[in-house]
């Protein structure tokens, strides 16, 4: 994939201070999924969140996302807080087959938020701006096709292109490549990599994969186990792009990050 060199946003900055969620918040007694969770995402980062499965990965997505309001302090995004969805963030979602409009073609499909956003007055819709798009993500072959004729890794690149093609200034990716092949969960790592850095924008994105994590984090937060789930620690990646994963300075940091996950596994089963 070609990628252009495209700094039209500089993405946006987020900010968690001390935020708590419960999922019933009219229970004060029901324990916290997130508790005095403090953390700064500069504009234009690329933000990788792991832990055990459920310490809330995915719910700070969520949040960001504004489908879920904090139960206790405060979440901005460019110092404003959050009052729901907004076209300043779009999620990447794991599933490749719920986000796509079945009955539009793969153009249809990357089009559609640029005719959503042309009839709020927002800008005016040009059919070249989704050929562009279809072209970053290497679909232009496919742009007639309908999403039950393309692979699992062809729609996740549908569901990129049409996300990029809005110009969010956040990219909220929630475990996009974990039902593929290990052969195009790779590439499409790649792509994402270069994608983020020819647009600029700020890309929070939630996994499992400790290597992935690695390949693609310029900060990865390491969740502690719920609930009370905070960030145990936070380490900032000193490793250039494309990153070697045979390198041993990449093998520490992957060993590190997944000694401290496996303790927080261990340390859930104790409770």
């Amino acid at each position: 994939m070609t990628v252009e060199q495209n700094h039209e946003s500089a993405g946006g900055s987020v900010s968690f201070s001390r935020v708590s969620l419960r999922y019933n918040n009219t229970n004060e007694d029901s324990p916290p999924v997130i508790s005095n969770l403090s953390l700064e995402i500069a504009a234009g980062e690329f933000f990788v969140i792991v832990g055990p499965s459920g310490c809330g990965k995915s719910t700070l997505l969520r949040m960001v996302a504004g489908f879920l309001p904090p139960s206790g302090g405060s979440l901005t995004v460019d110092g404003q807080s959050i009052a729901g969805p907004g076209p300043d963030r779009a999620m990447v979602f794991q599933s490749v087959d719920g986000p796509l409009l079945e009955w539009l073609t793969v153009r249809q499909n990357v089009a559609f938020g640029l005719k959503l956003q042309a009839r709020r007055g927002r800008s005016r819709f040009d059919k070249s701006q989704a050929d562009r798009w279809l072209g970053v993500v290497g679909l232009t072959a496919a742009a007639d096709k309908y999403p039950h004729e393309l692979s699992g890794g062809m729609k996740q690149r549908v569901q990129i292109a049409r996300i990029l093609a809005v110009k969010p200034d956040i990219v909220l990716l929630d475990e996009p490549f974990a039902a593929l092949d290990a052969q195009t969960r790779r590439i499409l790592q790649q792509q994402v990599s270069e994608l983020w850095q020819s647009e600029g924008r700020t890309f929070v994105y939630v996994t499992h994969d400790i290597r992935e994590a690695v390949l693609l984090g310029q900060r990865i937060g390491v969740m502690s186990a719920g609930p009370d789930s905070s960030f145990r620690e936070i380490h900032t990646l000193d490793l250039p792009y494309p990153r070697d994963d045979f390198s041993p300075e990449f093998g520490e940091v992957a060993r590190v990050v997944e000694e401290q996950i496996v303790q927080e596994v261990m340390r859930s089963w104790q409770h």
